[in-house]
């Protein structure tokens, strides 16, 4: 695989991010109807699953963001902890745990860890995917002259 020059990454980061608030908007779309139905188990997994897919676009994009600016990091991990060095991301810890707790969300089956992941997607996930997708637009409006 051939390394992206500038134009193309520059491109692709911002391709990305409008994915990315698609995403977004999906994932706000089911908190609402989770809290509107919190026993619902279809909606604790439709929440589940669009948080998992708004994370994976968010890690994605500071990837390519961060290939953009000249850092070569590919791995989750790696990719936040220079989100985080760079002020892209401001609390790294909590993506970290977002990264792990990802990970652990697969198993839905488990009601009690179901329970406890849609208690972390809206009580704190959510609100830090926000804030970089603020970030972010702030950027762009910054890159247009």
């Amino acid at each position: 695989m051939t390394p992206l020059g500038p134009e193309q990454s520059d491109v692709r980061w911002k391709q990305r991010f409008e994915n990315l608030q698609r995403a977004l908007r999906q994932l706000e779309a089911a908190v609402e109807a989770h809290q509107a139905i919190p026993t619902n188990e279809l909606m604790v997994i439709a929440l589940i699953k669009a948080y998992e897919f708004s994370f994976e676009l968010s890690w994605k994009t500071l990837k390519d963001l961060l290939a953009w600016n000249g850092i070569d990091a590919k791995l989750p991990r790696e990719v936040i902890k220079q989100a985080f060095a760079t002020g892209l991301v401001e609390h790294g810890q909590l993506w970290i745990d977002m990264l792990e707790q990802r990970n652990l969300m697969t198993h839905t089956d488990d009601q009690a860890r179901a329970a406890e992941a849609t208690r972390l997607i809206t009580d704190r996930y959510l609100a830090e995917l926000q804030w970089l997708r603020h970030a972010l637009i702030q950027r762009l409006e910054e890159e247009t002259p």
